[in-house]
């Protein structure tokens, strides 16, 4: 246990003096500046004190991680480096969507993948492929807002966290830990009125980290080392914890096609938006998205408990939360004819 308090007292440490430092960096200098002036390399402050914090754990107790989980981490700051350099040069959409599909491509040559034992090989390469660049896309997708996509991402973490203690798969546990409270330091500077963004860097980071780590847990495979109680549905945790980046990400996509519009174009159709323009206050909008994602993670984490009555109660209030926004959302949404 105290290990749990020494990395949460580090990461949140350096998280605090690596956002301070690097927003009067950019201040000072005039970098990475949004139009409303205020810098957008939170992404960065927030991912160094997670992997110092990591690197402490590793060096101070030596477990033996995996190729893959290395592997994971080392590609995970690629991303961040590639979109950090986009954020400073602005890349083209075209040049930015052939990166990372290059990234994702190279990533999942030695990385772990999703294991579904009965698919074939390829499949669950295909499908590992679309999960890290629709996660990825998401979390980005997400970044519209003060507080959002990094309180969104905060509560996933958590999430992960417990489920990473329940099957005592330590390695995550620490690192989810660390992801944790650098993201909580983060917040402070984030949450309205913010004066610290995450920028591209920080979205894509997060949403990459998530989305590769989440395939890193073996939620029904054979191998699996607790005996899950409807296995069927352990094949789709992943898919409870992360529901609501996915939820609005396919939301937006069906609204814009439904608008005629290009997925990849810009609108102001995001859930989060659509709550505001009904009469949310920033607040509430934050606590409504706050509480749906709590839901769907607490569905997964009943699960993996092998609580079934109580994940299929959260599953029947997370559906019935899902109609009511899109109940409020859509009569917000001017359709052309």
């Amino acid at each position: 246990m105290g290990d749990f308090f020494v990395i949460c007292f580090l990461s949140s440490v350096l998280s605090f003096i690596f956002l301070i430092s690097f927003r009067g960096l950019c201040l000072r200098f005039n970098l990475f500046k949004s139009q409303k002036g205020i810098p957008y390399i939170g992404g960065m402050g927030l991912s160094l004190s997670f992997i110092l914090t990591y690197l402490f754990y590793v060096l101070r107790r030596k477990p033996e991680l995996p190729f893959e989980l290395i592997w994971l981490i080392t590609f995970s700051f690629i991303v961040l480096a590639v979109e950090l350099l986009d954020d400073l040069k602005d890349f083209s959409l075209r040049t930015r969507i052939i990166i990372q599909l290059l990234l994702v491509f190279l990533f999942l040559l030695y990385g772990k993948r999703i294991q579904i034992y009965f698919l074939p090989g390829w499949l669950n390469y295909l499908f590992s492929f679309l999960w890290i660049m629709g996660v990825t896309h998401a979390f980005n997708h997400l970044d519209i807002a003060d507080g959002l996509c990094g309180g969104i991402a905060l509560i996933i973490s958590l999430s992960f966290l417990w489920i990473s203690f329940i099957c005592r798969e330590f390695s995550l546990v620490y690192l989810y830990l660390s992801l944790s409270a650098s993201l909580l330091i983060f917040l402070f500077f984030n949450i309205p009125p913010a004066s610290l963004y995450m920028g591209n860097s920080g979205s894509h980071f997060l949403g990459f980290m998530l989305a590769s780590l989440s395939m890193y847990g073996d939620y029904a495979t054979l191998t699996h080392t607790i005996k899950l109680p409807i296995t069927k549905l352990a094949l789709f945790v992943p898919i409870f914890i992360l529901a609501v980046p996915i939820f609005d990400t396919l939301f937006l996509i069906f609204i814009r096609l439904r608008k005629g519009i290009l997925p990849v174009k810009k609108s102001d159709d995001h859930i989060f938006l659509l709550f505001r323009s009904s009469g949310y206050s920033t607040e509430k909008a934050l606590c409504a998205l706050y509480s749906f994602t709590l839901i769907w993670c607490l569905v997964g984490i009943f699960i993996v408990m092998g609580k079934n009555l109580v994940s299929l109660f959260l599953l029947v209030l997370a559906l019935a939360e899902a109609i009511f926004i899109i109940s409020r959302a859509l009569p917000k949404i001017e359709f052309g004819s």
